[in-house]
């Protein structure tokens, strides 16, 4: 019997790369900079670049009374989500010991023995986990909800989840199924933070409801002028992020077939988000005339964005040809369900549903079928290859399933107790609610006003003061 990645053979780190400076020493002891502090600094570097433009995207796509709030709760947020994954969250995904894989335990990130290469993992996934759930919250959840939601995510779930798929004790990184042993395979974190920040967000969303707002009430840094350049920057850093998070550590590649994954995660990478744009903008192209708009940019870079979840759990294991594919239906799959979204009732201004929830969990299913390397996807018999998609299922509905329990009881509380949803966002759900009241042919998921060819949308180029006249002359 073999793993979905059998590792039995690199049990010692033979194919290590050597990056030891012999010049620092006689035997390059006391040089510092081996290949896993290099990948470390790179990530953390990378990820605060993602953070910086999720920011820029947060704020040149959802219109909000204040833009100042949306700045300032990510920098809390991100002050938080350290703090709550350096004391807490490490202890339970990278612990040196484990309770039969559920959780790990004994690793303080203060001890002299702390896999710090780890922590560096750690504290990226949950940047980027919560920088995935703030994009359709944090402009409309009260402060105070905005930082449980962040602190139990950084603290308890994302670790968790990284206990049971990246760290050795995990329980879904070694199980039998007919008699064929089976092991998670989530390179990118498709399982351990796309998908389940995005469900985070969408059960919030759900909770939160309709809301109606008025145009003079938009802050007019919200979507402003000089945001048309923002925002494409904001996105380039994102997919530089994603980029930069994928890179495989020395560790890695000491447990795999010697093989230069760092380029082939660079090249695959590239791909793509080559892919995704080209497949999103030649349908807006056959779709549009018009193409030379705000939302039409945006929507091409978001299928780029697509294009690199989608690959993601397994872009380590692709050639470039099947990447180049995968990422192409990735761009058709984020097409057509951002559209679904986008003319029902549901608001998800920087399309995180499509992009993580959708694009990243269809993802996570296709490694055991094209993938290449070590007893997996195309070099395996199809009774393994099922097996192996079958426990990727699995895994995938494990981890939805307990994402949505425990937060769907947060919210429910949170709900309950009247500190959900912030000043504005009370008002503008109160009169949405008042207008749904009085539209009883609405059904719960459609949209208070339908979107048509003649619709006005807002944009940096929009001007708003016609457009207010012209809906209040309606």
């Amino acid at each position: 019997m073999a793993y979905f990645e059998d590792r039995g053979m690199f049990l010692e780190p033979n194919n290590v790369l050597d990056f030891s400076n012999k010049t620092s020493g006689e035997n390059g002891i006391n040089n510092l900079w081996t290949g896993d502090s290099i990948t470390s600094c790179i990530r953390i570097i990378c990820i605060l670049l993602l953070r910086g433009g999720f920011i820029l995207v947060q704020v040149g796509s959802i219109p909000v009374e204040n833009a100042y709030m949306i700045i300032f709760r990510n920098i809390i947020e991100i002050a938080v989500t350290i703090f709550s994954y350096g004391f807490i969250g490490f202890y339970l995904s990278f612990g040196k010991k484990s309770f039969h894989g559920i959780i790990n335990y004994d690793g303080y990130i203060g001890n002299k023995d702390a896999d710090l290469s780890a922590a560096a993992l750690g504290f990226s996934s949950c940047l980027l986990g919560t920088a995935i759930t703030s994009s359709m919250l944090v402009a409309r959840l009260h402060q105070v909800p905005m930082l449980i939601v962040t602190f139990i995510s950084s603290a308890f779930l994302l670790p968790t989840l990284m206990c049971w798929c990246w760290s050795d004790f995990g329980w879904m990184m070694k199980l039998a199924i007919f008699d064929q042993r089976v092991a998670v395979k989530d390179f990118g974190g498709n399982l351990v933070i796309h998908a389940p920040s995005a469900a985070i967000g969408l059960l919030g969303a759900l909770f939160l409801g309709r809301r109606i707002m008025k145009l003079k009430d938009i802050d007019r840094f919200s979507l402003g002028h000089e945001y048309t350049s923002g925002i494409v920057t904001g996105y380039f850093l994102i997919i530089a992020g994603h980029i930069g998070f994928n890179m495989p550590s020395n560790a890695y590649e000491s447990k795999h077939m010697l093989n230069d994954y760092i380029s082939r995660v660079s090249i695959n990478s590239l791909m793509a988000m080559g892919a995704g744009i080209l497949v999103v903008t030649l349908i807006l192209v056959i779709l549009t005339r018009d193409i030379y708009r705000y939302w039409i940019i945006v929507k091409s870079l978001q299928g780029g964005l697509a294009g690199i979840v989608t690959v993601a759990a397994g872009i380590d294991i692709y050639t470039p040809g099947v990447n180049f594919g995968i990422a192409c239906g990735g761009g058709m799959i984020f097409f057509l369900f951002s559209n679904l979204i986008h003319f029902s009732a549901l608001e998800d201004c920087c399309n995180i549903i499509t992009i993580y929830l959708i694009c990243g969990s269809v993802g996570s299913l296709i490694p055991p079928l094209l993938g290449s390397g070590e007893n997996l996807g195309l070099t395996g018999p199809v009774g393994i290859q099922f097996i192996h998609l079958l426990w990727q299922f699995i895994c995938l509905i494990v981890i939805l399933l307990m994402t949505v329990i425990i937060y769907l009881s947060l919210f429910t509380i949170l709900f309950a107790s009247g500190i959900l949803k912030n000043t504005y966002e009370e008002a503008n759900h109160q009169r949405a609610k008042i207008l749904y009241g009085r539209l009883p042919w609405k059904k719960y998921f459609d949209r208070l006003f339908m979107i048509n060819g003649a619709s006005k949308e807002i944009s940096p180029e929009s001007n708003r003061n016609e457009m207010n006249k012209t809906f209040t002359s309606v």
